[in-house]
């Protein structure tokens, strides 16, 4: 299940909610909130029966058997050189050897910028990394939710704001903070690349986003460091929770789409250039949606794009 705690914008995520056919979709109130998570504290909400989580490592696994047993190959430690559109197929270039194919989908995340400067593409919008801080609540503290515990968030932002996760093996996350990153795989506070940073500070759209958004910046920044600034979050909608109720946990990094005026976008874009198809933003939920958005990509972009030839 998955309930979102009232702040403004509630209705809206209604809305949507209904128009993107979710269902058993309710809202509820005071009283059917505190049925549902007797801990939670809210004066209306939504609750999602149909929501779930899932072992996406396992997900990922099946995937791999799947490709494997369909006669593909995935090619582990073997980072693209370049892309090249020719006569006959698409050449792509790795540092271990060359391959060729009918068409090529390229969805990198994190790796959007350097595979699309190898496929000779530019674009609007760079990729910036983000970084997201979890921690997990001490086992005698998982009572304390039953479901998964979303606020409403702010619409200005793509980020969900700090929320509360059972997974499938028992552990209940909290999190994730959401900090500009100072390296593209910058998992720890203190990773720093210095080519990412140049990338990232001698393009305009950087400065224009640090310009729109140092004030959320400066909110979100002790979260890096400190368990009681994720407490005091989820205390909106959690009252029993205090700092001592939290372990550190992992963090993870959002691939989050910027364009060259300093705005996040929050809607998935493709781009096709000849018989590449290049996802150049998939944001969250990406994993949920995958399979569905390679449904989507296969049947408007592959498909038409191989029967051109």
């Amino acid at each position: 299940m998955r309930i979102g705690v009232v702040g403004a914008g509630l209705a809206d995520l209604e809305r949507r909610a209904v128009a993107n056919g979710v269902p058993g979709l309710a809202r509820l109130d005071r009283r059917g909130l505190a049925e549902l998570e007797p801990h939670v504290r809210g004066v209306a909400a939504l609750h999602s029966p149909r929501t779930a989580v899932v072992d996406f490592v396992a997900v990922a696994r099946v995937l791999l058997s799947d490709v494997q047993a369909a006669g593909g190959r995935v090619a582990l430690g073997s980072p693209v050189l370049g892309v090249r559109d020719a006569s006959d197929a698409v050449r792509v270039r790795t540092a271990v050897d060359e391959h060729a194919f009918d068409a090529v989908v390229r969805c990198a995340g994190l790796g959007t910028e350097p595979l699309a400067r190898a496929a000779g593409v530019g674009g609007g919008a760079r990729i910036l990394p983000f970084r997201g801080q979890y921690h997990r609540l001490v086992p005698e503290r998982r009572h304390l939710v039953r479901g998964l515990v979303y606020p409403v968030s702010d619409p200005r932002y793509p980020f969900l704001g700090v929320h509360l996760t059972p997974r499938v093996d028992g552990e209940v996350l909290v999190g994730p903070n959401a900090l500009l990153a100072l390296a593209r795989e910058g998992y720890r506070p203190w990773d720093v690349s210095a080519r990412d940073l140049r990338d990232m500070l001698t393009w305009p759209g950087t400065a224009h986003l640090v310009r729109r958004h140092w004030r959320a910046g400066l909110t979100e920044l002790p979260g890096a460091v400190s368990r009681r600034w994720f407490a005091r979050a989820a205390r909106r909608y959690v009252p029993a929770l205090s700092a001592d109720d939290l372990l550190p946990a992992q963090s993870g990094i959002r691939a989050q789409a910027v364009d060259r005026g300093g705005r996040l976008l929050d809607d998935f874009a493709v781009q096709v250039a000849g018989r590449v198809v290049l996802v150049r933003n998939a944001p969250s939920p990406a994993a949920t949606s995958s399979l569905a958005i390679a449904r989507h990509l296969v049947r408007e972009f592959v498909g038409p794009t191989l029967q051109r030839r």
